[in-house]
């Protein structure tokens, strides 16, 4: 009866010790995937904040191309075309706002891909 009862017990341990490591490793991969978010919410508000002073200055003009502003400002958190095709949205926001609450720079091109307006909006 003792043999059974080790057995059994070095069998939990091991099931348990197993299913430890295997947490562990879960928890080690949300760190580094919390670290990304981190990482991705820094830029995001750092193309924001350019963005906005670029507007608040008259950096950013009518009339700029799509390569120049994406150079010079980085990639906007999303791209939203109008319903008939003659106007595309470039959407910069701080990671503390959201797209429905906050403040968002928004840079509107005309189809021919020319920057036609820029303006700070806040909800």
């Amino acid at each position: 009866m003792r043999k059974i009862t080790t057995v059994v017990c070095i069998i939990l341990m091991s099931f348990t010790l197993n299913c430890y490591a295997e947490g562990l490793g879960t928890l080690i991969e949300l760190g580094r995937s919390q670290a990304e978010i981190q990482k991705q919410y820094a830029q995001e508000t750092k193309a924001f904040e350019a963005v906005k002073k670029a507007i608040e200055t008259g950096s950013v003009r009518k009339g700029m191309d799509k390569a120049s502003v994406l150079a010079k400002y980085g990639k906007p958190i999303v791209v939203v075309d109008d319903l008939d095709g003659k106007r595309e949205d470039w959407i910069y926001k701080p990671a503390e706002s959201s797209f429905f609450k906050g403040i968002r720079a928004t840079l509107i091109f005309a189809v021919s891909g020319a920057l036609d307006e820029a303006k700070l909006e806040e909800d």
